[in-house]
């Protein structure tokens, strides 16, 4: 229901030029795979500095993501909950907030970029409530900001779908480098 009322915009016309890739430049690809490596690096530092302390990891346990890998009956959340919330994510953070932020501010991409990123950054604030644990939300805020974005330019030069693409590897990596590091072996 949700994903159906999502979509029905861009079946309208709202904004469809970035659906798929609005225009292309070489030049501006090397940049953003930069970016890509750039954030998977930073994803990687935070797992090894920030959340190395015991409550952090023994917390982290308990996310669906980790749980599904520990558990063959939850791959349902690997599968088809997951890709779907980076799907949803996509849609309003990028789609939506990016699409309508540029009708109001001029088509001026850095300013735009940068509010959907703060905004990106603090609707992970659920992992707070969640967690209560000031490491695991520092590490989510940094993460989703520059995840924002890095999202935020490919969705302007790529279009969604390549959003799509890197924040579900992103993410599904960070997810899978942390159940490996701290949990498969201890399984």
């Amino acid at each position: 229901m949700i994903v159906t009322a999502s979509i029905i915009p861009l079946i309208l016309g709202y904004k469809r030029n970035y659906f798929f890739i609005p225009f292309f430049d070489l030049h501006v690809t090397f940049y953003l795979f930069i970016g890509i490596i750039a954030v998977f690096l930073l994803g990687r530092v935070i797992i090894s500095k920030v959340l190395q302390d015991a409550p952090s990891i023994s917390q982290m346990k308990d996310h669906d993501v980790i749980k599904a890998f520990f558990n063959q009956n939850k791959k349902f959340v690997l599968i088809v909950l997951f890709p779907m919330t980076m799907l949803m994510e996509e849609f309003i953070f990028r789609f939506y907030a990016i699409s309508i932020l540029l009708d109001f501010l001029s088509q001026n991409y850095f300013l735009v970029i940068f509010f959907s990123s703060i905004i990106f950054a603090l609707y992970h604030l659920h992992f707070w409530f969640r967690f209560q644990n000031f490491r695991i939300f520092i590490s989510y805020f940094i993460l989703s900001f520059f995840l924002g974005l890095l999202n935020g330019f490919i969705f302007i030069y790529f279009g969604l779908l390549f959003c799509f693409f890197v924040h579900f590897g992103l993410a599904f990596e960070m997810y899978y480098h942390l159940y490996v590091k701290y949990f498969k072996n201890n399984n």
